[in-house]
């Protein structure tokens, strides 16, 4: 089912005081004197020796080949006063140093100011791991793959940047009700449908240059049991529209906190079903939706300071697991409900992650309280809103800013997750009365979720008026 959003006329919504605090703390750069242009590239992110994967605790090994390739892509927009670039990489996540890194080298070479430059991931878990300082996941650190990693992310900004040329811009979004699901409440209700489309097209022909699309569902489809990276979902996908539509398809993960994809078959073949699904729907898309001349370009990028959970000491968060497993075992022999049953088993799991984190915590204080040094990168492409968190967002929190953002200004906006840092899950504070494996392994406390969406609207409101 195809939706169609349109702009309606900007309104000024912030007080003078909000006004000169955003642009002199924040610094934006907003210009529209002159014609759009954009380039997109995109570069192979295989590791070409061998190091380890993420995306869960109890796989260890090296990776031994390659279901399908993975990527780092890159959208460039320039209107000869603003530059932005935009990648997305098929990665679990992207650290700080990494991204750190990466822009001061982009900066460099294109000239592209530091700020203005939004690395993220699609958060798959059939990626490499191993390029950040620490991991609660277990993986040490492999220098090899972090250089490997920044020349390629760097490589596709610059022939990004090198392919510069006139283009227009347009947005739509689709939706996809049927594939995913809430898995922290079990359900099929509390998700985000909408698969927002930026469509970026050379000027005077219906070439395309790029496609940036963004859907909300955890790629991890193919389990710990998988030694082969794979682009997962979002890999398929891009790989998909490239074909059919030509340019380069960037896709941005939602708030998928606590949303995963619902399957129905092999591993594997899900993979590809679920990615072909999401592509068409993309592809019709774009196709329906025209483009025109709209060169504003905007970036503001904010770091906020939020609070670290509190955790339990080790010895305490032992007894808490002893006691749980116990609890288990009782139930057994007592006969209870599978449902009961069930519960208790879940409220045991919560205990084992909650010790590992806290021993993780205990082990590495510094990584563990980095998380709080979060951070809101907005950027403007035309009407479309991108709304950067640097970690897993639950997806009320998404939704609520999409909507916010659509009252308050008319523009759409998309969350683009696992954007510039990792800081781990920002959960709701329902989450802490319903449990389950994202509120036992947060880093941060249950009100960071709040202040980074209220951050959020703020810049947008005074970005756009």
């Amino acid at each position: 089912m195809l939706c169609r959003i349109s702009t309606i006329p900007l309104r000024a919504v912030c007080s003078l005081m909000l006004a000169l605090c955003v642009v002199s703390a924040f610094g934006a750069e907003t210009s529209t004197t002159s014609a759009l242009k954009a380039g997109a590239a995109k570069r192979s992110i295989v590791p070409p020796f061998p190091t380890r994967m993420g995306g869960f605790y109890d796989r260890l090994a090296n990776f031994t080949g390659v279901k399908s390739p993975v990527y780092a892509r890159a959208l460039v927009c320039d209107n000869g006063t603003t530059s932005i670039a935009v990648v997305t990489t098929d990665l679990i996540q992207v650290s700080w140093n990494l991204v750190e890194a990466c822009r001061a080298e982009i900066t460099a070479q294109t000239k592209i100011p530091s700020d203005h430059v939004l690395i993220c991931a699609a958060h798959n878990h059939s990626a490499p791991t191993g390029f950040q300082k620490y991991s609660a996941y277990g993986a040490a650190f492999d220098k090899g793959l972090f250089d490997f990693l920044r020349q390629e992310i760097v490589a596709a900004v610059v022939e990004a940047h090198g392919r510069l040329r006139p283009a227009q811009i347009g947005f739509a979004s689709g939706r996809l009700d049927a594939i995913t699901r809430n898995r922290q409440q079990d359900n099929t209700t509390v998700i985000d449908p909408e698969v927002g489309v930026l469509k970026v097209q050379e000027e005077d022909s219906r070439n395309l240059i790029a496609v940036l699309f963004n859907f909300t569902g955890h790629p991890v489809i193919l389990g710990s049991d998988n030694l082969e990276v794979c682009g997962e979902y979002p890999g398929m996908a891009a790989q998909t529209v490239e074909d059919v539509l030509g340019g380069v398809a960037l896709f941005t993960q939602g708030a998928c906190g606590d949303v995963t994809m619902l399957r129905s078959g092999p591993p594997f073949l899900e993979v590809q079903r679920l990615g072909r699904v999401l592509a068409a729907e993309v592809i019709e898309t774009c196709e329906m939706t025209a483009t025109k001349p709209d060169a504003t370009l905007a970036s503001v990028y904010k770091p906020v300071q939020v609070n670290s959970r509190d955790l339990p000491s080790v010895k305490k968060a032992s007894e808490t697991l002893k006691a749980a497993r116990k609890a288990v075992v009782d139930g057994k022999s007592a006969g209870i409900s599978q449902r009961e049953l069930r519960q208790l088993e879940r409220v045991a799991d919560s205990a084992e992650w909650t010790l590992n984190l806290t021993k993780f915590a205990h082990a590495h204080c510094e990584a563990y309280r980095a998380a709080r040094n979060a951070s809101i990168h907005v950027v403007r492409i035309g009407p479309l809103i991108l709304v950067g968190i640097p970690g897993e967002l639950f997806v009320e929190y998404g939704l609520e800013i999409k909507q916010r953002i659509r009252l308050t200004t008319g523009h759409p906006a998309i969350i683009a997750g696992y954007a510039n840092d990792y800081i781990g899950y920002i959960v709701t504070p329902r989450a802490i009365h319903t449990g389950g494996y994202e509120q036992a392994v947060a880093r941060v406390d249950e009100n960071a979720g709040r202040a980074l969406v209220d951050t959020a609207v703020r810049i947008i409101e005074r970005l756009v008026q």
